[in-house]
């Protein structure tokens, strides 16, 4: 160790990104410090500081890996609706995040155990109001220093919970996923770190908030009224001293409820291309709008119906019989919590023995269906207060392929015909996928004495609703307890925590008898905030990146590792693990665009487009020299890196981010295997695959899983710092 601290002197850009990668913390949170030139103390007054443990709140309903438990409701009830009892919880449990407007709402809150000052309002008013209290909101503005005290305890010491100190040791069947995890993230994270010191990469000094911005932030103050006996007492958690009567501020407005100008707002589209006689045309089929705060954490599914269907049936036969004509036209179908949106109807597929009448086949009819989809987006706009907005597109299906868009040579009319039928065309009632909007972190405080599932009535179907969410659960509140926050020696923390929604879509398919069980990071950002070294906000965004795609490799191993010891299925695919075993064939890494000439042939012409139009836009990307073989198959992937704030995302050469394939090409000689879904998708959906999916996703098996996790951030710190 020694011998490697010479090698690295006068390089203080390399040893501040190694010491990052070996200094993770979870639970166990250090004192605090002061930063350098400017002298700032981290003050020590803000909420949050006495954080008792959850598991001693009885609550009404069991804990589960599903967080039902985590509302507003339940917490007042387990509080014994006791409005003293209610606000001493929120003042010294609830910690202070900055960002602006109203972005978590109270079921946000309180899965992240967080937020600003606006959300803990609306946390404190949702829980006082379900314990039968009046209240309303007041606005105004904090002294600087308040505002300070609050932004600076972001990196104060607190008490935490963490699922790995109330699960129990680690099952050694978990013990290997917990060594991959840690082996794959130091050997990824050396890689890109290698290339962008060799690049001089970071080279922005725009990379994080400034502490004023934050304290600006900070300073735009809100806190409840309680109506108590026909006074409006005063009721501001927002210090660790704060009691009934006491403020911080003077009240310059109150108001019943808050503004719609304060909330962050999320749009849903799904967006198709049909081919007809004339030019290819987009039409939109579904939208919804709503505040992002109602999305928090809610369960959102989003599948593909027959045009006949008209809602869950009410019984399985009528369910069934639904289904039973087949005129090739579906309709999207997004279920918000309870919720169910119908959007319009689409031509998968002409039914015709021929070329002949393609043209009379693709012409507007009585239904407005203007011809046969050959592309089908969901798009998602993110509006914070202010105006800025941000739109982020996944693409479902594509049968024309990156390659020709590019080239702008559209299918011709044949073309679209041949490849929209037949047993490999892709067929959108095949697949359902599980989004996940998390407006804070998960706090691993929830998964403590997690109730196991309560047994299925005989002959139910199996929930896949409740899978596909609680692998996002298990993704996200894994990546969230792994990384709270990252140290320097000497420095204060780097602290992550998401100051706009997060997006995660789980995906269970067959669309062209290939099945696909996935974890898509579509839009995983998390805000990196430090009182000085910018350099270090770059890296440990950087770092965070790279975790996170080890991450979900192996979540996704851990789920069907029983079915490849069983039915000998390949290897997971995802960034981490083609950079895996591009390390152990000794192929080389490049930066691109600096290293653009150095790749070699063989590269998937797909991933190509893909990756060059990534670095077109303004991304660094790593990329190993060639491909490299995955269960016989040659893949390629990326990690994509943002060089103003080194967000880090990894991309396979499907141009999915993060997403896992597990490819089984479909043999009728083995029959078919059905999948049912409960009756919230309104009838029986048959897959055409070679083996049953069965997913380990059972409320204790996934804690296990999250617990084991947690301690890899532990025996990184423990092995290497030593």
């Amino acid at each position: 160790m020694k011998d490697y601290w010479r090698s690295v002197k006068g390089r203080p850009s390399l040893a501040a990104g190694l010491l990052l990668l070996v200094l993770v913390v979870t639970a166990c949170q250090r004192g605090g410090t002061r930063s350098g030139g400017d002298q700032i103390a981290v003050s020590t007054r803000g909420p949050g500081m006495k954080r008792a443990a959850l598991e001693t709140l009885q609550f009404p309903a069991p804990r589960t890996f599903d967080l039902r438990h985590v509302n507003p409701q339940a917490f007042a009830a387990a509080l014994g609706n006791d409005p003293v009892r209610i606000f001493e919880f929120v003042r010294d449990t609830i910690a202070y995040e900055a960002y602006r407007g109203v972005l978590r709402g109270p079921k946000g809150v309180l899965l992240a155990m967080a937020g600003n000052s606006v959300d803990r309002a609306a946390l404190l008013a949702s829980l006082l109001e379900h314990a039968g209290q009046q209240v309303r909101f007041v606005r105004g503005t904090l002294p600087d220093r308040e505002a300070t005290d609050l932004v600076t305890s972001m990196w104060a010491p607190r008490p935490q919970s963490s699922a790995s100190q109330t699960l129990g040791e680690v099952p050694q069947s978990l013990k290997a996923s917990t060594d991959a995890f840690v082996a794959s993230t130091r050997r990824s994270y050396a890689i890109v770190r290698e290339r962008l010191r060799e690049a001089k990469q970071p080279t922005s000094r725009n990379l994080t908030s400034t502490l004023k911005a934050l304290i600006v932030d900070a300073q735009s103050h809100y806190w409840v009224q309680w109506a108590k006996e026909g006074t409006w007492i005063d009721l501001d958690p927002s210090f660790g001293d704060a009691t009934p009567g006491r403020t911080y501020a003077k009240a310059e407005e109150t108001f019943t409820t808050l503004p719609d100008s304060l909330f962050h707002r999320v749009s849903i589209r799904v967006r198709v291309e049909e081919v007809t006689d004339a030019s290819p045309a987009t039409r939109t089929l579904l939208t919804y709008e709503g505040k992002a705060a109602s999305l928090s954490g809610i369960d959102l599914v989003l599948f593909h119906q027959p045009e006949n269907w008209r809602g869950p049936a009410a019984s399985v036969p009528g369910a069934i019989s639904a289904a039973i004509e087949d005129t090739g036209r579906l309709k999207p179908v997004l279920v918000i919590g309870e919720e169910i949106l119908i959007g319009d109807v689409f031509l998968q597929k002409a039914k015709t023995t021929g070329i002949g009448g393609v043209s009379s086949l693709l012409r507007r009819d009585a239904r407005g269906t203007t011809g046969i989809v050959v592309a089908e987006w969901l798009e998602f706009d993110f509006l914070a207060p202010g105006g800025t907005r941000e739109t982020v597109t996944r693409d479902l299906l594509d049968v024309v392929g990156k390659l020709r868009r590019v080239a702008k040579q559209p299918l011709t009319l044949e073309e679209v015909v041949s490849r929209t039928q037949g047993d490999k065309a892709v067929n959108m009632a095949r697949a359902v996928y599980s989004l996940l909007f998390t407006t804070g972190r998960i706090d691993t405080a929830h998964f403590s004495q997690l109730a196991e599932d309560a047994a299925p009535h005989e002959g139910e179907a199996p929930d896949i609703r409740r899978a596909l969410r609680r692998i996002n659960v298990a993704f996200v509140a894994t990546s969230d307890g792994l990384l709270p926050r990252l140290y320097r020696p000497g420095g204060t923390a780097v602290v992550f925590y998401p100051d706009t929604p997060r997006l995660t879509i789980t995906e269970l398919s067959a669309l062209s008898g290939i099945l696909r069980i996935g974890i898509d990071l579509r839009r995983n950002w998390s805000r990196a905030v430090a009182i000085r070294s910018q350099d270090d906000v770059f890296l440990a965004s950087v770092f965070r990146g790279v975790m996170d795609g080890a991450l979900e490799w192996i979540l996704i191993e851990h789920i069907v590792g029983a079915l490849r010891e069983k039915h000998g299925w390949p290897m997971v695919v995802s960034t981490s693990s083609v950079f895996d075993q591009a390390g152990a064939d000794r192929v080389p890494f490049l930066l691109l665009p600096r290293d653009n000439e150095q790749l070699q042939g063989g590269v998937a012409h797909e991933g190509l487009v893909r990756v060059r139009e990534e670095v077109d836009q303004g991304y660094l990307a790593i990329v190993p020299q060639r491909p490299v073989s995955v269960s016989g198959l040659p893949r390629f992937a990326w990690w994509r890196i943002d060089p103003r704030t080194g967000e880090t995302t990894g991309v396979t050469d499907d141009g999915l981010h993060q997403a896992i394939e597990l490819n089984v090409e479909h043999n009728k000689s083995t029959g078919e295997t059905t999948i049912t879904w409960r009756e919230f998708v309104g009838n029986a959906v048959n897959l055409a695959t070679t083996q049953t999916v069965t997913v380990a996703t059972g409320s204790l098996e996934m804690g296990r899983f999250l617990g084991a996790l947690l301690t890899a951030a532990r025996v990184i710190n423990e092995t290497v710092v030593r």
